[in-house]
């Protein structure tokens, strides 16, 4: 790539996390501080149910399986897959079109496309609109994520710009760790479909509460258009991998379909990446591949999130069908996960400041992997709850509360402030683009069957994850403030 291209990409990046003058409120500190509450609560619902949303599926998919007879549990994943990917491939995007149209609205509208269709995926009369209305709210959530820190920063002192980051990505990380516990009581007593129509009401409050705090830039006309066709191939390749991950059990790895869905992937992704060269507006930023700190934690990033669905559906899926317990007892029995990270993730935002990203992180990924590992090692037929599943869900819970929200943080140290918010959604890609990859990864794994001896293997690569992600956040950039 040549210096002008570079120079091109790096001015035409998303400023929706810059804080421009006229972002802030100008009648004082009082008004700031009245407003910031409801700035908070708006943005940090929005993101909440957003990702909690991941999760809450891993529980709802024994009912699933139950609604839809026909179905084998690897089209059932897509359940899943389908939103994960669209949240992914059009997070980047949905950066570019909050820098256009400016952030509030866009983070409104993510709102009311989220909303609506969790409205239709909870009234969906067959599973094909199941699977539609979940792409659809993969986009409200694309809309909304990125937008939704740049509106938090908006009303934060710029001494308080990285602790808010960190607690923005500690409330991913308690998202996706409460989504089971509070979805199974849902579930449990009402159906799957309840799961989602809970959704709406607090979209609206998320809606009402931000309508008035939230502060607005002006639409920028000259900002590029972003690269929306970049987007769909980059989605498509991620459901072509996926659905080869999945068909490896039924078609072998050697399949034709298999290596065709492989191979056609690969080539999707390439011209996506070749297509971000020439765009000024690009789904994958090319301009920034070239950060060290950014690749590594995209990479660990990705690594724990493959580890964390993967892990958060199979303990479902065990726990129902493996022990016998209902779907209201084994939402409880992940409490403690949710339990961990709520206690953890704020002191993780200074403790990493203080003391480094490694000294923090890569203990933590550790921590994870030796969780998974004991449900591996010694998971019986025979139930085991407050010997084996409790202290073992409590190092994971440590695990996901000590790196998803410092990695989250890392990854935009390198990143210029101009590039600030695609080199965060960038990281969000690899999240949901590794959640993707884990899901149908697991589900190669243990295919349909309930035998212990292929939980264990699935567990057992799971918990791989922790210390291959530790390896990766060794090479992250020290950001330690110094004394």
């Amino acid at each position: 790539m040549i210096p002008d291209e570079v120079h091109s990409q790096h001015k035409a990046a998303p400023n929706v996390f810059r804080v421009e003058p006229h972002d802030i409120a100008t009648s004082g500190n009082s008004a700031k501080r009245r407003n910031s509450h409801l700035i908070f609560l708006s943005t940090a619902l929005g993101t909440f149910l957003v990702t909690a949303n991941v999760s809450t599926m891993n529980v709802a998919f024994p009912d699933l399986e139950q609604t839809f007879l026909n179905t084998s549990r690897g089209a059932l994943t897509w359940v899943l897959n389908a939103y994960t990917i669209s949240f992914a491939a059009l997070l980047i995007p949905a950066g570019r079109l909050a820098d256009r149209f400016g952030r509030r609205r866009v983070f409104m509208l993510g709102l009311a496309v989220f909303a609506a269709s969790s409205l239709l995926v909870g009234a969906a009369p067959n599973f094909l609109i199941v699977v539609t209305a979940r792409v659809a709210q993969g986009v409200g959530g694309a809309l909304l994520t990125p937008a939704s820190l740049g509106l938090l920063l908006a009303g934060t002192p710029d001494s308080m710009r990285m602790a808010t980051v960190a607690k923005w990505g500690s409330l991913t990380a308690l998202g996706v760790a409460t989504g089971p516990a509070i979805g199974s009581l849902i579930v449990d007593s009402f159906g799957w479909r309840w799961a989602f129509l809970v959704l709406p009401p607090f979209c609206l409050l998320a809606y009402v509460s931000g309508k008035s705090a939230l502060p607005a830039n002006a639409p920028n006309d000259k900002a590029p258009f972003p690269d929306l066709v970049g987007a769909v191939l980059l989605a498509i390749a991620m459901a072509l991998l996926a659905f080869a991950i999945v068909q490896v059990g039924p078609w072998g790895w050697t399949s034709s379909g298999v290596i065709g869905s492989t191979i056609l992937s690969v080539l999707l992704l390439g011209i996506t990446f070749l297509k971000g060269l020439s765009h000024t507006a690009p789904a994958l930023p090319t301009n920034l591949f070239r950060l060290r700190s950014l690749n590594m934690a995209n990479l660990a990033t990705g690594l724990q999130a493959a580890g964390l669905s993967a892990s958060l559906l199979i303990n479902i899926l065990w726990l129902t069908e493996g022990w016998g317990y209902s779907i209201r007892v084994a939402g409880l029995a992940t409490a403690p996960l949710p339990i961990f990270v709520a206690c953890v993730s704020p002191l993780v935002g200074k403790l990493g400041a203080r003391y480094g990203v490694r000294v923090i992180a890569v203990p933590g990924s550790f921590a994870w992997g030796a969780g998974v590992l004991m449900y591996a090692l010694f998971v019986t037929e025979t139930p085991n709850y407050w010997g084996l599943w409790l202290p073992a869900s409590i190092l994971v819970g440590i695990g996901v509360a000590t790196t998803f929200p410092i990695i989250s943080a890392a990854a935009v140290s390198e990143v210029p402030p101009e590039d600030f918010a695609v080199g965060g959604s960038l990281n969000q890609v690899g999240r949901q683009f590794g959640a993707t990859i884990g899901v149908a990864a697991l589900v190669t794994l243990i295919g349909s069957g309930t035998d212990i001896e292929l939980f264990h293997a699935a567990w057992y690569v799971t918990a791989a994850t922790g210390p291959l992600a530790a390896v990766a956040v060794f090479f992250i950039g020290e950001t330690r403030r110094a004394e």
